[in-house]
């Protein structure tokens, strides 16, 4: 993500936060009650609302309640295939599946991960896309590996009061080429960047032995280059 420049439109990263509040809600939302939470006056939150609508980013329900529209879908479908990297994730990332083996990828923003690809024992590779919710990056092994290649900048604006302790983490991170997470009950999460600039994220999390850990970031890193592929966009 490039810096912010020298004169931002305000107006601009204000709609679009608001679009993607809006996104991420679980369910259609209020504008006063959106307003609230955002510091915002409602007048000047129906405004943002009313333009988006009218653009078909959003959609006002019956209730008056805001959800996506149309024009969301549109976008997603656009920018996914402009990239091709939903299709080349399944084409790749089946083949990382195992016995009590979690598979995700994923792509920062801000202080969060939001998932293309998630896939767990037992769901079909088909159920695998955008079925899980945004995550706390720094909770996650793909948000610190992602991270690791951000401005201390960006740090301090997205976790503000943090960065004495998330700093030292992402250091790791870069030594070490990738991130690694070791959680209770035993489970490890270990995950590699896909794309120089990194663009995504590639994780495995499972319980595994020290002794399979250089296999599976060796299994990730061929993986994580194969995402990049175009040629694979044309696989039968």
């Amino acid at each position: 993500m490039q810096e912010l420049p020298a004169q931002p439109n305000q107006s601009l990263l204000e709609g679009l936060e608001v679009l993607l509040a809006v996104a991420r809600a679980a369910e259609p939302v209020r504008g006063r009650e959106l307003a609230r939470e955002m510091g915002m006056t409602p007048t000047r939150m129906q405004r943002y609302l009313g333009t988006l609508a009218h653009q078909g980013l959003l959609m006002q329900h019956p209730d008056r309640r805001y959800g996506v529209g149309p024009g969301i879908h549109a976008l997603s479908a656009i920018s996914l295939s402009a990239s091709g990297l939903a299709v080349r994730a399944m084409t790749v990332l089946p083949d990382l599946s195992g016995p009590e083996r979690v598979v995700a990828l994923g792509v920062l923003w801000r202080n969060s991960v939001s998932y293309l690809y998630f896939n767990v024992p037992g769901r079909a590779v088909a159920r695998s896309l955008g079925r899980e919710a945004d995550y706390p990056a720094m909770d996650s092994a793909i948000g610190r590996v992602l991270l690791a290649s951000v401005s201390q900048e960006r740090i301090a604006r997205d976790f503000p009061g943090r960065e004495t302790s998330i700093l030292p983490l992402l250091e790791e991170v870069r030594k070490r080429g990738y991130a690694r997470i070791d959680r209770e009950g035993g489970e490890i999460s270990l995950a590699v960047a896909v794309g120089t600039p990194p663009i995504a994220g590639l994780a495995l999390s499972g319980h595994f032995c020290q002794s399979e850990i250089k296999g599976l970031l060796s299994r990730l890193r061929e993986a994580a280059v194969a995402l990049m592929d175009p040629q694979l966009e044309n696989t039968p």
